[in-house]
């Protein structure tokens, strides 16, 4: 019999599974995600040991992070209403996740953390610049970004001297940050991910974060752009 954190992971993997068949496997991920998200939920609400909350937290924190991933896939393929609704949706997901990765679970992470704030600049372009708090819907938290991002990389920085050195995911993070903020060109922005000889996945991964931001009318779009050429002349040397 499967203990409920197998069932979990399992629930998890099966939804991995169905995101990759595109949109006709969204909404059973979607499903699937949301019953790990309840066993997970039932068996930390039961104050388990600390190393089983640990556990259920981290699993809370990547099906959040999945179901916010799902939605933005979606929103990719979809017509412009449904589009704003899918990202509003991972948005909300983001948002769960990053509340697991925090010192109150032991999780010290930037998935969740740093994608909740990419995907309400894809929503909203103009307040990467606005110095006020971008209000979307009234079940999702206010953020002003510039502030926000700006926390994020003194973060990512800070795990990068601690728990996560030589991460490659929290260096691929940091970079983003850094070339969204101005700070950086892309080549110094991602010296230190390139140096630490990411594997394909890592670098494609990377570059579909990219990809939909060098797209919008923002000042840092050439910049972003440039970023996305960086990543894929490494990617055709690794793949040569």
């Amino acid at each position: 019999m499967q203990t409920r954190i197998e069932q979990v992971r399992n629930l998890k993997t099966s939804a991995k599974n169905q995101r990759d068949r595109g949109r006709k496997g969204y909404e059973r991920a979607l499903t699937l995600l949301g019953e790990a998200i309840a066993i997970a939920n039932d068996e930390l609400s039961a104050n388990p040991p600390a190393e089983a909350r640990l556990e259920y937290a981290r699993e809370l924190s990547d099906c959040h992070g999945l179901m916010g991933g799902v939605h933005r896939r979606w929103a990719d393929e979809a017509a412009t209403e449904e589009r704003t609704k899918h990202l509003k949706d991972s948005i909300r997901a983001y948002d769960k996740g990053h509340r697991y990765e925090s010192p109150e679970y032991g999780i010290v992470d930037s998935y969740n953390l740093v994608n909740r704030l990419l995907v309400r600049v894809l929503v909203a372009p103009e307040a990467l610049t606005m110095n006020a708090d971008l209000v979307l819907d009234p079940d999702i938290d206010p953020v002003n970004l510039p502030r926000a991002i700006e926390q994020a990389a003194a973060t990512v920085h800070e795990q990068l001297t601690g728990s996560r050195r030589g991460n490659y995911w929290a260096m691929a993070d940091l970079a983003l940050l850094e070339v969204l903020l101005g700070r950086r060109t892309a080549t110094a922005a991602y010296a230190d991910f390139l140096g630490a000889s990411p594997p394909d996945f890592a670098l494609i991964s990377a570059i579909a974060a990219l990809k939909p931001l060098a797209e919008l009318k923002i000042a840092v779009a050439p910049a972003l752009g440039d970023a996305v050429k960086v990543l894929e002349d490494r990617l055709k040397l690794l793949r040569a």
